[in-house]
């Protein structure tokens, strides 16, 4: 088309269209382009904080596996479950359960350091005049807690360990915890018996005071060696004269191994 030929304005219109005069830039470009590269720049600062979080995590989960391999080898293994809580039922454990008779019942103490006996397993529970009491298995291996759970709190806050300096024909480690109840003629001598046996044993066998009183050898997810038992007798402390762990069939349960 030859523009020159046109009447000036409609040739002014047209030309808008050819080369000499080519069509403004759209003003929405330099914008469009703008929001471009913030979006992009949003994607690559959600992926650096998502990437950094991961790291943390698996730092975290490898710190709290350290150390609770730390403890006895091949009695607990930890869950990879996050991070737990300061609190025994909290703690996840994978673990192979010893034989009957068993407890991973969770344990609590109300003394103020309890923390560091978690994860407890109650071995035994029971009550004398005017109070209740329990004891537990915690987490340094062949250890026992009497967790204050009473009023009159007679045993106290006791705790012992057994795992040390076994000789070889020796077959139960135990301590004994006097307790004294006022009585309106005479005073009731308590005294619990707790301590530990291999785990071939079911049963403890306790002479004291002329009698004979059964208890269970309790095993616990804290240590597969050995098991637990607690029980309260009346009898004086000086009465104790036999602590014997019986097998499943009614024979003395060696020494732990």
């Amino acid at each position: 088309m030859n523009l020159d030929r046109l009447p000036d304005d409609l040739g002014a219109k047209l030309a808008v269209l050819t080369d000499e005069r080519p069509e403004p830039a759209d003003p929405a470009a330099p914008i469009r382009l703008r929001i471009k590269r913030r979006q992009v720049r949003r994607r690559t600062t959600a992926a650096a904080v998502c990437a950094a979080a991961a790291t943390a995590a698996v730092v975290v989960a490898s710190s709290v596996l350290g150390s609770i391999r730390s403890a006895e080898p091949g009695v607990a293994t930890p869950s990879t479950s996050p991070a737990p809580k300061m609190g025994t039922e909290q703690l996840d454990f994978r673990y192979t359960p010893l034989p009957e008779p068993w407890s991973d019942k969770p344990a609590f103490t109300t003394q103020p350091d309890s923390l560091k006996y978690a994860p407890a397993f109650y071995v035994a529970s029971g009550s004398i005049p005017n109070e209740s009491w329990a004891v537990a298995s915690y987490y340094s291996s062949g250890c026992l807690v009497v967790t204050d759970e009473g009023p009159a709190k007679a045993f106290g806050g006791t705790k012992d360990c057994f795992y040390e300096n076994w000789q070889p024909d020796q077959r139960a480690k135990y301590r004994t915890i006097p307790a004294v109840v006022p009585n309106l003629s005479s005073p009731i001598h308590f005294t619990m018996v707790m301590g530990a046996v291999s785990a071939e044993a079911r049963k403890v066998r306790i002479t004291a005071g002329g009698k004979t009183y059964t208890t269970d050898a309790i095993g616990t997810p804290n240590s597969s060696r050995f098991r637990f038992f607690a029980v309260v007798v009346d009898a004086a402390e000086s009465q104790i004269t036999a602590v014997t762990p019986l097998t499943a069939t009614g024979h003395p349960a060696p020494s732990p191994s």
